[in-house]
């Protein structure tokens, strides 16, 4: 019998267990503001189910803590304490994974606290969502994307703080923490920021133009078919858009001779779940159409192309491992 289904007390809703597991990893990092302290209390109070949740996962004889002792402290601290860095994000889907495992026996969904519980639009684990804003502006967000909206003196402005989107833009300015991207009416552009494989910020000009104004001061153009990478210090020449930039729009994976451990990576966004990739494989070039939407097939298509196979543990990791 689970832990958080007693024959003698009240059954817990899933969903309400994940949200008090992803609190405790917070609370439980060492390095959680007093922002978050009372954030978590706030969700404590707001209902008997997630109170009841919380005493029962502080019930548990391993404490989540321990999970972190397998990294070094400073590493472990600065990862926990990074708003943006994707590290955070892996690392919590591991804790939250491993806390799971504890207390039910399977796989948790995963749902980042920080900064996607905050942001104004955000998507879970596998999700894509259309907007479309005042200013006629269409948006479509990826998976694990967090946006906010600022209302400055020069009218509105969106912030990513993660993930990537899709923008066929009206009067509208983007940022991110590295600069401001600035498009011109009636563009469209792919625009990321801190994506697993993708140090930084992505500008992909689907077509029509934008300028960016970089952090440091310095600005760059874009014409249709351009895309740049840069960060708060450096930023690449302006390039080809890569072939399917916006493919995941429609559920799909474009890839033209990319190394099968960004393919993976990329898999491991959609999936509820943890997917690594053992180094020895990671540079096998793959070419090919996959499904995001449907990541565990795509990772089967690719144990037919490559010389690799799948170990599935419990239905929530998987390692790509040579065959």
């Amino acid at each position: 019998m689970s832990l958080f289904e007693p024959a003698n007390t009240q059954r817990l809703d899933q969903d309400v267990v994940e949200q008090a597991l992803q609190w405790m990893v917070t609370v439980q990092s060492g390095v959680s503001t007093e922002a978050e302290l009372l954030a978590c209390q706030h969700w404590r109070a707001q209902s008997a189910q997630h109170e009841l949740a919380w005493q029962r996962l502080t019930g548990l004889n391993t404490d989540i803590r321990d999970s972190t002792r397998m990294l070094p402290a400073a590493g472990a601290r600065t990862l926990l304490r990074s708003r943006n860095a994707p590290g955070r994000r892996t690392l919590l889907k591991g804790f939250a994974g491993l806390g799971v495992m504890l207390a039910t026996g399977y796989g948790v969904r995963e749902q980042v606290l920080l900064p996607e519980l905050f942001s104004d639009y955000r998507t879970a684990t596998g999700e894509r969502r259309q907007l479309t804003l005042a200013e006629g502006v269409d948006l479509t967000l990826d998976t694990h994307t967090a946006l906010d909206t600022r209302t400055t003196a020069a009218g509105t402005e969106l912030f990513l703080s993660l993930g990537r989107v899709l923008v066929s833009a009206g009067d509208i300015r983007l940022s991110t923490a590295n600069g401001q991207v600035l498009p011109a009416p009636r563009s469209r552009l792919v625009i990321s920021h801190n994506l697993p494989w993708q140090a930084g910020t992505q500008v992909q000009v689907l077509s029509g133009s934008a300028s960016i104004k970089l952090a440091r001061g310095d600005s760059l153009s874009l014409d249709a078919g351009q895309q740049v990478t840069f960060d708060s210090q450096t930023d690449s020449t302006p390039r080809p858009v890569t072939v399917g930039a916006d493919a995941w729009v429609n559920g799909l994976l474009i890839a033209e001779r990319m190394p099968l451990g960004q393919v993976i990576a990329q898999l491991n966004l959609y999936r509820r779940g943890v997917v690594r990739c053992d180094p020895q494989v990671a540079a096998l070039r793959v070419s090919g159409s996959f499904s995001i939407d449907r990541p565990d097939a795509s990772l089967d298509l690719l144990t037919r192309v490559l010389p690799i196979r799948v170990q599935r543990v419990f239905g929530y990791w998987a390692n790509v491992v040579a065959a």
